[in-house]
């Protein structure tokens, strides 16, 4: 059963719950014997107004009683109910349509009640009990007052006139309310399933492999959270596949050009083409760079993807980011040298130490420099800073805790802006043409440097200026470490 036909149901169910809860609850009340004499007072007290108003409408000013009692004999053959004049204050019965009660006093034999100038009561004559009600007649003589009574005994609820009186519009507006009442649920129904069709559509045509789908963010706040969330989803979904494809384009292609390299050099031998030893010497020595080089692509994705999805598990231990640098700057200080760049170092003293693996900071901090020192022309410069981040200074620094912030800065070719956000995509390279060679890099390096950063609970950034340089900042918490 889908939701809205569940809610609906629901709905409808509430609704003649409710409707059949009254109406038990009005044939219990109407049931109930004084109920019904309260009915049947309010009903005769009511007749007897309307008689007072037939009685006075044709009469003077200073009729007097007999006159009076004479008209009510005349409309008593016209009205099955019992009329009585009585004197308002001594209770005694002037006229009676049915003759037996003229003289005596009402108020007696009848246990009158007086509400709001209305007298109400009942009597036993011959065997029968009646209930009555009053209605005053002014401008006379005497303070007089007309009594309507009917003779009562409890009947079933299904005949009594006055439930049946009530049954036809009590239930004409029960239905009624409940058709307005099924006709709003309908409305409240449809306007909260459509946000979660529109979901499940679009989670539909996902699956079907059509991941551009997006819902409107609409409807009651839980069902609007659920579209934002769906819709990040289907955007990470796009992402993902988008680099899915990216990925397997991008390894396609770097495998191509080794592998033809490989089996050309290796027919080359095979067919005799190179048949000397020096020849040979040069096509093995291809074979084994690109073998090399297809190997150290194949290890480094590996390692990508392991640390990616967490098989490897970095060091819980305090590392002193300063030593880490100075060492990475000790091995390659004299590759520096002998490119004639100028790496210098400023580090700050004191510089706290962070919870984390120191081999894999290590790594991060080589590639970096590695990458200067390749894009850095000789004169040029590159320089390694650290310092502390705490308190005031990491607040302004947007970083909500304490830590570190290493900077690699060099004055290289810099990066065009339109590459400068992709730089830490795999195999994204500003300079194609470094591939074919036997130091190329692979697109890799800088890819791997995000995730271990990332895995530390750090972040990193690129700043750069095309002809002046570029600047890598690295920002690394104290205390925080993320399995990766």
């Amino acid at each position: 059963m889908s939701l809205r036909a569940r809610l609906l149901l629901s709905y409808v169910l509430v609704i003649v719950t409710c409707v059949a809860i009254i109406f038990v609850a009005l044939v219990i009340l109407l049931r109930d014997a004084p109920v019904q004499q309260r009915l049947t007072a309010a009903r005769l007290s009511l007749e007897a107004n309307v008689v007072t108003r037939v009685l006075r409408t044709p009469l003077q000013n200073g009729i007097g009683p007999d006159q009076l009692v004479r008209r009510l004999q005349n409309l008593g053959e016209r009205t099955d109910t019992r009329i009585l004049i009585i004197n308002q204050q001594s209770g005694q019965v002037l006229g009676d349509t049915s003759g037996t009660l003229t003289g005596a006093n009402l108020f007696a034999a009848g246990r009158p009640q007086r509400v709001n100038n209305i007298v109400s009561g009942e009597f036993d004559e011959s065997g029968q009990h009646w209930l009555y009600a009053s209605s005053s007649l002014v401008n006379f003589v005497a303070p007089l007052e007309v009594v309507a009574a009917l003779p009562y005994e409890p009947t079933p609820l299904f005949r009594d006139p006055i439930f049946l009186e009530l049954l036809r519009p009590l239930l004409i507006a029960g239905l009624l309310a409940l058709v307005v009442s099924i006709v709003l649920a309908i409305l409240v129904t449809r306007s909260v399933t459509k946000p979660m069709q529109h979901v499940t559509q679009a989670a539909q045509k996902i699956a079907m492999g059509d991941y551009n789908q997006t819902v409107p963010e609409e409807g009651p706040t839980e069902f609007k959270d659920v579209a934002v969330n769906f819709n990040l989803m289907a955007q990470k979904v796009r992402d993902t596949q988008h680099s899915q494809r990216d990925f397997l384009a991008n390894v396609t292609h770097e495998l191509k050009t080794p592998l033809t390299s490989i089996q050309g050099f290796a027919q080359a031998i095979k067919d005799g083409a190179a048949n000397e030893p020096e020849s040979i010497r040069k096509s093995a020595g291809i074979i084994y760079d690109e073998a090399t080089r297809m190997n150290r692509m194949v290890m480094e994705l590996l390692e990508l993807a392991r640390i990616e999805s967490g098989q490897i598990v970095l060091r819980h231990e305090p590392v002193q980011i300063d030593l880490v640098l100075r060492g990475v700057i000790d091995r390659l200080a004299l590759r520096a040298q002998s490119s004639g760049v100028n790496l210098q170092m400023e580090i700050a003293p004191n510089m706290p130490a962070v919870v984390g693996d120191g081999d894999r900071l290590a790594q991060v901090f080589s590639n970096l420099i590695d990458n200067a020192l390749k894009h850095t022309p000789s004169g040029g410069k590159i320089a390694v800073t650290a310092r502390s981040l705490s308190g005031s200074s990491a607040v302004r620094r947007g970083k909500p805790l304490e830590g570190v912030e290493i900077t690699v800065a060099d004055t290289g070719s810099g990066i065009p802006p339109e590459d400068l956000s992709r730089i830490f995509e795999r195999f994204y390279q500003i300079d194609k043409s470094r591939v074919r060679s036997k130091e190329g890099s692979l697109g890799l390096g800088l890819a791997i440097v995000k995730e271990i950063i990332t895995a530390h609970g750090g972040t990193i950034h690129a700043e750069s200026i095309v002809g002046l340089g570029t600047k890598f900042v690295i920002w690394l918490p104290r205390t925080h470490l993320k399995n990766a």
